[in-house]
C-alpha cells in the first residue's frame, strides 16, 4: 500500500509540554531515586524509597500520597510540593454491548486521545495512543485526518494503561485475574514517530 507521508521536520520533532510539577507516574526506578533525593531524603536510602515509590505507583495505582503509607509523612509532604501523581482526565467514556470500552483523555494541555478496552474470549487488548494526531494520512484510519498536534511524554503513554486500569477497578496488580492481558500501540499516532518516549513508556509498562 502507498502510504504518503506528510511529516516534515519542524513538526516531527514536536515534545510534550512540561507540567508545573513532573508526575511520577511515568518514571522508572532511577528517576524515583533522583526524585527522592531532590526531596531531601539521604543518597543512601533512595534505592529503597524509590522501590516504595514503584510499588505504590505501579502495583497499587495510588493518586494520593496518603495512600503511601510505608513513606513518612514528612518524605511525602516534600515530595508533593515538587511532583504529581495524578492522572490525566477522562472526559468521555463509552461503553459497547460487547464489552468494549472507549475513553477519550483530556491532557495536561488541553490535547485530546483515546485509548479503547477490546476484550475477546480469552484476552482482553488496550489499545493506547502515543500521539495527538497522526502524520501519516492512511485511508484505513480516521485519526489520519486529523491534524498532527505533538507526541506524547512516557508518562502520557503510560498512563493512559493507568487509566484504563483505573476505570476496570483493576488495582492493585495481580497476575492471575487480570482483566487487561495485552497492550497494542494502535491508537492514535504511529508509535515508531514518537520512538523517544514510546521505548521508556514500554519498558515501564
Amino acid at each position: 500500500m502507498n502510504v504518503p507521508l506528510v511529516k516534515t521536520p519542524e513538526n516531527a520533532l514536536a515534545a510534550p509540554p512540561a507540567l508545573a510539577r513532573p508526575r511520577l507516574a511515568g518514571m522508572d526506578r532511577a528517576a524515583l531515586a533522583e526524585a527522592v533525593v531532590s526531596a531531601g531524603e539521604l543518597p543512601r536510602k533512595a534505592k529503597m524509597r524509590a522501590s516504595q515509590l514503584f510499588h505504590w505507583i505501579y502495583f497499587r495505582g495510588a493518586t494520593s500520597w496518603d495512600q503511601m503509607t510505608t513513606i513518612s509523612k514528612e518524605l511525602r509532604t516534600k515530595l508533593a510540593e515538587r511532583y504529581d501523581i495524578g492522572r490525566d482526565e477522562v472526559v468521555r467514556a463509552q461503553h459497547s454491548l460487547d464489552g468494549t470500552r472507549k475513553w477519550l483523555v483530556k491532557l495536561s494541555d488541553g490535547a485530546l486521545v483515546e485509548t479503547v478496552y477490546i476484550p475477546d474470549d480469552d484476552r482482553a487488548t488496550l489499545c493506547i495512543s502515543s500521539q495527538v494526531g497522526c502524520t501519516l494520512n492512511c485511508r484505513f484510519c480516521h485519526t489520519g485526518t486529523q491534524p498532527w498536534v505533538r507526541n506524547l511524554s512516557a508518562a502520557e503513554i503510560a498512563g493512559q494503561v493507568m487509566i484504563a486500569r483505573d476505570q476496570m477497578n483493576e488495582w492493585p496488580s495481580e497476575p492471575e485475574g487480570r482483566m487487561i492481558t495485552n497492550i497494542v500501540l494502535m491508537g492514535m499516532g504511529e508509535p515508531l514517530y514518537n520512538y523517544e518516549n514510546v521505548v521508556p513508556a514500554l519498558h515501564l509498562l
